[in-house]
């Protein structure tokens, strides 16, 4: 399937834009530490690359979130599976996320997070497809929005997967949509 990748991003735009965002929080920020919490794991390479651009003191943790879809009813639920122990409480949070796509899981994270009391709470996300939104949930930094719809793709690399795979590309790329089941293609 790697043969079959075709590039949406390349590695140097994705830099640039990093760089950005960093010395625009960096600037929201100014002056306060930061706690930087990143959803595992599709946000971890984006993360890592990011704090390193943010020049404030900060704490960095990790929070799990799943999403399971009961397709007898037809709807989402959507359960906290790892949380950090990190007291939130007067803290300044940064949340960063992989892709904000539909905003019912970023939405019940946020509320989540909103339970522990921050002082303030910012999004930052990779990816965000505004188009497919069902709750009106925004980051307030995006690294790139997807404006185009990608029915018949699916996005991979950067820390992006498809069945834990393509994570390491350098660069944000689109598969063709595998089919929902069965091994991966090579």
């Amino acid at each position: 399937m790697k043969n079959q990748i075709s590039v949406l991003f390349t590695e140097e735009q994705i830099a640039r834009r990093v760089a950005e965002l960093g010395e625009e929080i960096s600037h929201a920020f100014a002056g306060r530490e930061i706690c930087v919490l990143g959803l595992m794991k599709g946000s971890l390479v984006f993360m890592a690359d990011l704090i390193r651009k943010i020049p404030l003191d900060m704490t960095v943790h990790l929070v799990r979130v799943t999403s399971h879809r009961e397709q007898a009813k037809g709807r989402i639920q959507t359960e906290i599976v790892y949380s950090t122990a990190v007291p939130l409480d007067g803290r300044d949070v940064l949340l960063v996320d992989d892709i904000v796509d539909t905003g019912i899981t970023l939405s019940y994270l946020l509320g989540h997070i909103h339970e522990h009391g921050p002082s303030s709470l910012k999004v930052c996300s990779l990816i965000d497809k505004p188009e497919a939104r069902k709750i009106a949930v925004h980051p307030d930094w995006t690294a790139f929005p997807v404006h185009e719809p990608l029915a018949d793709r699916f996005m991979v690399g950067y820390g992006l997967d498809w069945m834990e795979r393509f994570r390491g590309l350098p660069y944000i790329g689109t598969i063709p949509r595998p089919a929902r089941s069965g091994p991966p293609q090579e």
